[in-house]
């Protein structure tokens, strides 16, 4: 080989790695400078535990295509970050799951959930009887972590609760006839 051609090998060997260790270090740095999980206290953990009592299990559904681009991904770390900070405990025991699909892979999955593009999703199994429902709300604040966070809380625990703003309202015959 020339000693052209060991240059250029080794510039670029050198280049590798030198954006592997960057690369390293940086996700060392992001692990130790990320919040700490909050610390429940006693009547947090009674709430939490109260809005899992009417629910056997429930889904938190990240319906994404294989080419994503920024948003997407993260509603999708950070509704997981919501799972790890606001419900520990039954995400760790599973009472709480985070799923994902790749809408382009698994179409009778999106078809399933009437979805047909990137969407985040609650499922709750209770009595049995299942509930869905897309959080259009998370793509307001998919470029803030703290203001999605906020909302995901929100808006998952009105959805364990079985709130009444979430449901479709269906019309009576009086106001049909209007």
């Amino acid at each position: 080989m020339s000693l052209k051609k060991v240059t250029i090998y080794l510039s670029f060997l050198f280049i590798f790695i030198s954006c592997v260790s960057l690369a390293t270090a940086d996700e060392l740095k992001s692990q130790k400078n990320s919040p700490a999980i909050d610390k429940d206290t006693t009547s947090n953990m009674k709430k939490k535990s109260s809005l899992l009592s009417n629910v056997d299990s429930l889904f938190v559904i990240h319906f994404h295509p294989t080419v994503q681009c920024s948003c997407c991904i993260n509603v999708g770390n950070f509704a997981k970050k919501g799972l790890e900070k606001y419900y520990a405990k039954p995400y760790k025991e599973g009472r709480i799951v985070f799923r994902e699909y790749n809408i382009d892979e698994d179409s009778s999955t999106a078809k399933k959930y009437k979805i047909f593009w990137s969407a985040l999703g609650f499922e709750k199994f209770s009595g049995g009887k299942n509930e869905f429902k897309e959080i259009e709300s998370v793509w307001e604040f998919c470029e803030d972590e703290k203001k999605f966070l906020v909302n995901f809380k929100k808006e998952l625990d009105n959805f364990m609760l079985g709130d009444k703003k979430s449901k479709p309202q269906t019309k009576t015959q009086d106001q049909k006839r209007k």
